[in-house]
C-alpha cells in the first residue's frame, strides 16, 4: 500500500460504537472518488482504500489506530471531506493519521474542502495539502511529486498548499470534461475493504443499514457533474459549482458509457444501480439513448434516481420499460405541502401536477421515497397544516407497499444560497466559517437524550423559534404512526 484512501465517519477517529449510540455516521463514499483511486492504480500506484463508518459499524470496537499500526505505512493518504457533516471526522481522521504514520502527507478534497480550503491549512497542521474543485489531474501531479517525480508542487493547478507560514492557491485551471468522465473507472471497487459489505448499505427512513444479504447489493455511479438548479438549501447548486469548481451547469458523461458501466454491475451481480444526478433533467436524448442501450444489452437492474423537479410522462414510461422493479426506488422532494413555500426552495411544481405525477408512478408500480422538509423557510404552523394534508393525500393515493414517507430537518449547507444570502430568505445564520461546522459536528456526533429537533442547525428563520419546529416535528410524529406506509418520525439526531 503505497496510499491508503479513508472515507472518514462523522464522528472522531476512534469512535467507539460499542459504548455509545452514534447518529448517522454518513457511510456513502462520494461518488467521484471510485474514479480518483481507479485513476491513481491505473497510473501504476498500490492503493487501499477504508470506509471508516462501516468499519466501525460491522465491528463496533473496531480500533482504526491499531488498523494503522498494523500496516506498513503508506506515503500518502487521501481524506474526502465532501459533505459537511464530515468536517470534525475529516480532520480527526487526518490527526490520527500522523499520529500513528508522521511521514505520511495528508491530502482532502470535495465541496466542503473546496469552500474552507484557506481556513483548513491555516488552522489544522494535520492536512498538508487540499485540493480545490475538480481533482484528477491535480491528484495525479501530487502523486508525482510526493513519490519524488519532476514535478513542481506550485505548478499543480488547484492545489491550496503552504510555504512556511502562508497557505497559497494554486491557479484553477483544470476543470473536468465530460469525455475525460468517460474515461475513468468509476465501477471498480475491488480496492476497498470490505467491497462486498459496502455494496450492501441501504438508506432508510430511520437512517442507514447494512443489508444482512450481501449478495443484494448496489452501486452509486456518476454520470456527470454540476447542477442547473439553485435549491436555496442547497450547497451543490449551480452558483456553488461555478464558484468553486469553475463548472456552469452539468458536465454529462455520454449515455453510452454510463450504459457500459451499469452492465458491468449487473454482470459484477449488483441488483442495484443509483444515479449521481437526475438524468430526467438532461433531456430526452441523453436519457432515451440510455434506456434504448440497456435494453438492447438485455441489461435489468434496479435503478434508484432522486427526481431534483418532477419527469416527463415520456422519461417515467422509458425508466420503467427499463428497469428492475423489484430493485428499484425513486425519490421525490415536494418539501412542503405549500406551494409558495416549496417555490420560495426551489421545487416548481403545484400540488395538482405532483398528485398526478404519482399517478403516472403508480400505473408502472414503481416504489417511490417522498421527502419533506419541516424547518425550510418559510414553513411555519400554517403552511405545515398543508404538508400534513398532501402527506395525507399521497398515503391515500399511494399502494402501501410500494411508498416511504420522511420530513426531516435540514442544517444549513455552506455555499447553499440560504447561507450566502439569509437575509433575502428571512433567516438568521449562525454557521459561516469551518471552524463552526467543525464544532458542529463535533458536537452532533452522538445520539441525545433530549433535543429539540431543529436545534443546531446553523439557523433559524425569524419569527419561527425552535421549539416550534419541535412542536410540527410532535404532531408530524403522531402522524406517522397512524399510516399503513412506512411513514418515519422526525428524527432526532443529526
Amino acid at each position: 500500500m503505497e496510499i491508503l484512501y479513508v472515507h472518514p465517519a462523522k464522528q472522531e477517529a476512534d469512535a467507539r460504537f460499542d459504548k455509545y449510540i452514534p447518529c448517522s455516521p454518513y457511510p456513502f463514499i462520494p461518488v467521484g472518488v471510485v474514479g480518483l483511486v481507479n485513476m491513481l492504480r491505473r497510473e501504476g500506484w498500490d492503493v487501499a482504500g477504508l470506509n471508516l463508518p462501516m468499519e466501525l459499524t460491522m465491528r463496533p470496537d473496531f480500533s482504526f489506530r491499531r488498523w494503522l499500526a498494523d500496516q506498513p505505512p503508506a506515503k500518502m493518504a487521501l481524506i474526502d471531506l465532501h459533505w459537511y457533516e464530515h468536517c470534525f471526522g475529516a480532520i480527526d481522521t487526518a490527526r490520527m493519521i500522523k499520529s500513528v504514520w508522521p511521514d505520511a502527507v495528508t491530502v482532502i478534497g470535495g465541496l466542503t474542502t473546496s469552500n474552507f480550503a484557506e481556513e483548513i491549512l491555516a488552522s489544522h497542521p494535520e492536512v498538508d495539502y487540499a485540493i480545490r474543485g475538480d481533482a484528477e489531474e491535480p491528484l495525479r501531479q501530487l502523486a508525482r511529486y510526493v513519490f519524488g517525480g519532476d514535478v513542481d508542487a506550485a505548478a499543480i493547478p488547484n492545489l491550496v498548499r503552504r510555504t512556511g507560514s502562508e497557505v497559497r492557491q494554486n491557479p484553477r485551471s483544470y476543470f473536468a470534461t465530460g469525455e475525460m468522465l468517460d474515461g475513468l473507472d468509476f465501477v471498480s471497487t475491488d480496492w476497498l475493504a470490505h467491497a462486498q459489505s459496502y455494496g450492501a448499505i441501504q438508506y432508510s427512513g430511520a437512517g442507514w443499514i447494512r443489508l444482512q444479504d450481501p449478495d443484494v447489493r448496489g452501486h452509486w455511479l456518476t454520470i456527470g457533474r454540476g447542477c442547473v438548479f439553485n435549491c436555496i438549501y442547497c450547497g451543490g447548486g449551480k452558483h456553488s459549482h461555478s464558484e468553486l469548481a469553475g463548472r456552469n451547469g452539468y458536465v454529462m458523461r455520454s449515455p453510452e458509457a454510463v450504459a457500459e458501466d451499469i452492465r458491468r454491475l449487473r454482470d459484477a451481480g449488483y441488483r442495484q444501480v443509483a444515479l449521481s444526478l437526475d438524468p430526467a433533467t438532461f433531456g430526452p436524448e441523453w436519457w432515451q439513448t440510455l434506456f434504448r442501450l440497456l435494453r438492447q444489452k438485455a441489461v435489468k437492474i434496479g435503478i434508484y434516481n432522486e427526481f431534483f423537479q418532477l419527469p416527463s410522462r415520456e422519461f417515467i414510461a422509458e425508466f420503467s420499460a427499463t428497469a428492475d422493479m423489484a430493485h428499484t426506488e425513486v425519490a421525490i422532494s415536494p418539501l412542503s405541502g405549500d406551494e409558495e413555500v416549496r417555490r420560495q426552495n426551489g421545487k416548481f411544481y403545484a400540488n395538482e401536477r405532483f398528485l398526478r405525477t404519482l399517478e403516472d408512478f403508480k400505473r408502472f408500480e414503481i416504489p417511490i421515497f417522498v421527502y419533506f422538509s419541516l424547518n425550510l423557510p418559510g414553513e411555519t404552523f400554517k403552511t405545515f397544516k398543508r404538508t400534513l394534508e398532501l402527506a395525507q393525500a399521497v398515503g391515500q393515493a399511494y399502494p402501501s407497499h410500494l411508498l416511504r414517507m420522511l420530513n426531516p430537518c435540514h442544517t444549513l449547507d455552506p455555499m447553499s444560497p440560504m447561507s450566502r444570502n439569509p437575509e433575502q430568505f428571512g433567516m438568521e445564520v449562525a454557521y459561516r466559517t469551518f471552524a463552526d461546522y467543525y464544532n458542529y459536528c463535533r458536537a452532533t456526533g452522538w445520539q441525545p437524550r433530549n433535543v429539540l429537533r431543529g436545534q443546531h442547525r446553523g439557523f433559524e428563520m425569524k419569527g419561527r423559534p425552535t421549539k416550534t419546529v419541535e412542536q410540527m416535528a410532535q404532531i408530524w410524529d403522531l402522524f406517522a404512526e397512524q399510516q399503513p406506509f412506512r411513514c418515519f418520525p422526525v428524527p432526532r439526531g443529526w
